[in-house]
């Protein structure tokens, strides 16, 4: 009878661990970059002045910030890119991640209406390359690491 009921805690572990997909756990440490592309940029470097936030995000909602920025105006600093080399490390508390997300505008105070860069969520499936679109622009994050 002990056997039986280690095989069938076993396999209903097995159906739980199934049914959660993509969604991967972390002890809590990701190494990512982002990069921000806005090809309708015009100002005089051409490169982006991103705000909002990027985040991975759990089943149940709980969401993990990489980067946040208010929209500080004629004061957003330029950021095609972040860290603007190599990869950046960010500790959190452990969570399950099933999405990268990114809601992030474009400044262009004075010149006209800020673009939106990225607007919303794609299923995280491990290391990689994520891209989110929006009319104005992306927000690429490429996860290097996620253990």
């Amino acid at each position: 009878m002990g056997r039986l009921v280690v095989v069938a805690s076993a396999a209903l572990m097995l159906v739980g661990l199934v049914s959660v997909g993509a969604a991967q756990a972390s002890s809590g440490l990701i190494t990512y970059s982002i990069e921000f592309s806005n090809p309708r940029e015009s100002d005089d470097n051409d490169l982006p002045e991103p705000y909002g936030e990027v985040v991975v995000r759990a089943p149940w909602g709980q969401q993990t910030a990489l980067w946040e920025h208010p929209d500080r105006d004629i004061n957003t600093p330029t950021l095609p890119r972040y860290p603007l080399f190599g990869g950046a490390e960010h500790r959190f508390v452990p969570h399950l991640v099933t999405e990268v997300c990114a809601f992030v505008g474009e400044d262009d105070t004075g010149i006209n209406d800020d673009d939106i860069l990225a607007d919303g969520c794609v299923p995280y499936t491990g290391p990689g390359e994520y891209t989110i679109s929006d009319e104005g622009g992306s927000v690429t994050v490429t996860v290097y690491d996620f253990g």
